[in-house]
């Protein structure tokens, strides 16, 4: 016994605040749909245009919880609480790139880091990569770092070897 299918229900009447419905696409279970935002044709499921869905493929799409704010800003926003701006005033402040070594910007094209206290999660300042891996090695402890600047200046294996 052959099962038996719904059959496919003709939405090409169908007309919302988003799309048009054209016809159904040829190879797929999906509709071509006008959009109205951008004028291009997009594939859209009967549910989503029953729904009065807006097409997902659309430049002009906004997913419900969109917020109005560049991902990058939301981020910086949510993680060390200053906007894009701040960042921005913040390495203008310090010449324009990395407080400590100056670099302007990372070679892989990645923005400068933003620096901030783990305890208190204040930021203080804008660093490159691998200035802030650095100081985040050394767990942000003065006493290691002052040591290690002492390794630098007088290493113990040149001066055993030098008498």
């Amino acid at each position: 016994m052959e099962r038996q299918r719904r059959p496919k229900i003709d939405l090409s009447h169908i007309e919302n605040e988003f799309v048009k419905v054209l016809n159904p696409h040829k190879t797929s279970y999906k509709w071509e749909v006008k959009c109205k935002k951008c004028g291009k044709v997009h594939l859209q499921s009967a549910r989503e245009i029953k729904k009065g869905a807006e097409p997902k493929s659309c430049n002009y799409f906004k997913p419900y919880n969109w917020s109005g704010l560049e991902k990058k800003d939301l981020i910086m926003r949510r993680e060390y609480g200053i906007t894009l701006n701040e960042y921005h005033n913040l390495i203008k402040q310090q010449g324009g790139g990395c407080y400590i070594c100056g670099k302007k910007e990372e070679p892989d094209g990645r923005r400068l880091s933003i620096d901030h206290d783990h305890k208190t999660n204040e930021v203080r300042g804008i660093l490159c990569y691998s200035c802030n891996k650095g100081l985040g090695l050394f767990y942000d402890n003065i006493h290691s770092l002052e040591k290690a600047v002492l390794y630098l200046n007088n290493p113990p294996f040149q001066t055993a070897n030098a008498k």
